[in-house]
């Protein structure tokens, strides 16, 4: 598509045509009226002169109103088109630039000026004040980036840099453009927006911090964790175990130098090896997971239910209607068993609870656990959590898991957890 003649080219070729034409016909016209009389024919050369005039003026009206009309419309048009840019640059909080890359000539609007301080005069040189603003360790890449963005036949640009304000701290910046290319590829213009993500940058860095900090404090319980079982295990290896193999060890000194009573020794020897051997045993049950993987979660809570009633009489009742625990991967499995029997060692040594109800469900994608006592509770704002709380706790967190304690003294205690 061809160019259109600029306003000024039209009327002057308007005129000249209008000229050549006047000028050749109105000779031919006196020439005939005078009948070729040069007396007649130079009175009405200054009539005609005066025609010309008066009908050059018209043409030029004519013909200048409709050109300077379609100025008028375009201009408006312009001043349209840039109210709309003014004010969609002030409606957005984000800081829109347009750089022309031959002109060297550079828009902001009144969000960049207010986004880091600077006044418009001082952005006059926008490029220049831009690359000068880059924070030293972000310059060259950021430059880098856009530099092969122009020259590879790009047309979106983006990046995340920092950039200094008039008062000297920086901002941390997101800043996306689009590239505008000419018929031959070449980039002419440069439009985009400018970001202030400084808040969402101080958020994440405030939240990694955190995220860091509680996995060290996780990790700091697993190490108290192991250390309390530690210590469990060995108060349980010398206060029964110990002292049990002790007496045995007694008997059998005593049956060395004393075969009257050696019989005797040594069946009660033996008794005590018995009672050993399921201490042992017992111990070991409750140190070692249970194999999931050759029975169930439930059959497995059935088990460590019927050991507890060899030791206290307490009555069990277990819900689990709907309840379908392929679809719980192992890991969760063992976890939901290790909380129930760390509650369950909590009941007996504390609450006196003659009733325990566990009730497992789910809830859309959600492993619900519900174990409650009709026990002497406690009040949760006075009494700090135990290590067999801390334990559970631990547990669920590792799958971001929720653990809710409701009890009251006097009302026994409900302990939920959502996994």
């Amino acid at each position: 598509m061809k160019n259109p003649l600029p306003s000024s080219a039209k009327l002057s070729l308007t005129f000249l045509v209008f000229g050549i034409g006047w000028i050749l016909f109105s000779d031919f016209i006196t020439l005939s009226i005078t009948r070729h009389n040069l007396d007649a024919y130079t009175k009405l050369q200054h009539y005609k002169g005066i025609l010309f005039m008066v009908l050059a003026a018209l043409l030029i009206y004519f013909v200048s109103r409709k050109l300077y009309g379609n100025i008028e419309k375009a201009r408006k048009q312009q001043e349209e088109i840039l109210e709309r840019y003014q004010l969609l640059g002030m409606a957005t909080n984000d800081a829109v630039w347009d750089y022309n890359i031959v002109t060297k000539q550079c828009y902001t609007n009144r969000t960049l000026q207010e986004m880091f301080g600077y006044t418009a005069d001082e952005l006059q040189d926008n490029y220049h004040w831009w690359t000068n603003n880059l924070h030293p360790e972000d310059k060259d890449r950021v430059l880098d980036t856009i530099d092969n963005k122009l020259d590879r036949g790009g047309t979106v640009w983006q990046d995340e840099y920092r950039f200094r304000c008039k008062n000297g701290d920086y901002k941390s910046i997101f800043d996306r453009g689009f590239i505008m290319r000419n018929k031959a590829g070449q980039p002419y213009r440069l439009i985009g927006a400018m970001q202030d993500i400084t808040e969402q940058r101080l958020l994440q860095d405030t939240l990694f911090e955190a995220q860091a900090r509680h996995k060290d404090e996780l990790a700091q319980s697993v190490l108290q964790t192991e250390e309390a079982e530690r210590k469990k295990l060995g108060e349980e290896l010398h206060d029964n175990i110990n002292q049990l193999l002790g007496v045995v060890k007694l008997y059998i000194q005593h049956a060395l130098v004393n075969p009257k009573m050696r019989e005797e020794l040594l069946q009660k020897s033996a008794h005590y090896i018995t009672q050993t051997i399921e201490e042992i045993r017992n111990l070991s049950r409750s140190l070692l997971p249970p194999a999931l993987n050759e029975q169930s979660l439930l059959d497995s809570l059935y088990q460590l239910i019927e050991d507890i009633r060899h030791a206290k009489e307490i009555e069990f009742k277990v819900q689990h209607e709907g309840f379908d625990e392929t679809r719980i991967p192992d890991n969760k499995r063992l976890v939901i068993y290790r909380i129930i029997q760390e509650q369950l060692n909590n009941a007996l040594k504390h609450s006196e609870a003659q009733t325990v109800v566990i009730d497992l469900a789910h809830r859309g994608p959600h492993v619900q656990l519900t174990i409650q006592d009709n026990g002497i509770g406690f009040d949760p704002e006075q009494v700090k959590p135990g290590m067999g709380l801390n334990n559970i706790r631990n547990r669920i967190e590792v799958f971001n898991g929720e653990m809710e304690i409701r009890s009251a003294p006097g009302n026994g205690c409900t302990l939920e957890v959502r996994i």
